[in-house]
């Protein structure tokens, strides 16, 4: 981003020397004039051919709530890191939705196919859903670190806990899920963040098809 020339000058009259500050404006803004903006969202795994499975409101429901994710993080533009203490944001590489909203999003898309092929069909929805009303498990996610380093790796570091509405056991875990970035291409990049949510993902159906849902679980 270009930064305005400040150029002073003194000015004398009879009684006092008066102080002007003249700006010169050299940029308006820290975009690239003419830049091209592109979207990025995680992959949830899905067939772009593949019509949506309707599943039956008697089978069991989760709500994935909101999702917690670093203030750094939090923001429209990708950041990623160039080692040390230095990062960078990307002003013309950009979220197609918040950070949170997509992470949530795109679990529960996963782990309802994840469930579905171990055998335990189940309803799964994100916050801010309203189509599962009921839900027989809450599942909450913060998410610690979540980095990348283009041709390094990327990282999500997220604590999450199943509670089962019923008797409100609670299961709690943490999944530190590291995958190469290929390239330094923010395509890249975002598609190694996307390997890593498989990861979390998994460790979250692993404990969440071991919930009896029918009775209350001991404690």
């Amino acid at each position: 981003m270009k930064r305005p020339l400040v150029a002073f000058r003194l000015l004398h009259s009879s009684s006092l020397a008066v102080l002007v500050i003249t700006l010169v404006a050299t940029g308006t803004g820290c975009s690239t004039p003419g830049a091209t903006e592109r979207f990025y969202a995680f992959s949830d795994g899905s067939s772009s051919t593949g019509a949506p499975v309707a599943l039956s409101n008697a089978l069991p429901g989760i709500v994935i709530g909101a999702v917690t994710v670093p203030e750094l993080v939090d923001r429209p533009q990708i950041v990623t890191r160039d080692g040390g203490n230095r990062v960078n944001v990307a002003e013309q590489q950009l979220w197609a939705e918040p950070v949170k909203n997509g992470i949530a999003r795109v679990l529960a898309v996963r782990l309802e196919r994840t469930l579905a092929e171990a055998g335990r069909p189940t309803r799964v929805a994100a916050y801010p859903q309203t189509s599962i009303a009921n839900p027989d498990v809450r599942i909450t996610i913060d998410v610690q670190r979540f980095d990348a380093m283009p041709g390094g790796d990327a990282v999500i570091d997220a604590l999450w806990s199943v509670r089962r509405t019923s008797d409100n056991s609670v299961r709690t875990g943490r999944t530190v899920a590291v995958r190469p970035v290929s390239t330094p291409a923010y395509d890249a990049t975002v598609r190694a963040w996307s390997e890593a949510l498989e990861m979390l993902n998994k460790d979250i159906a692993a404990v969440v098809a071991k919930i009896d849902l029918a009775a209350p679980a001991s404690r």
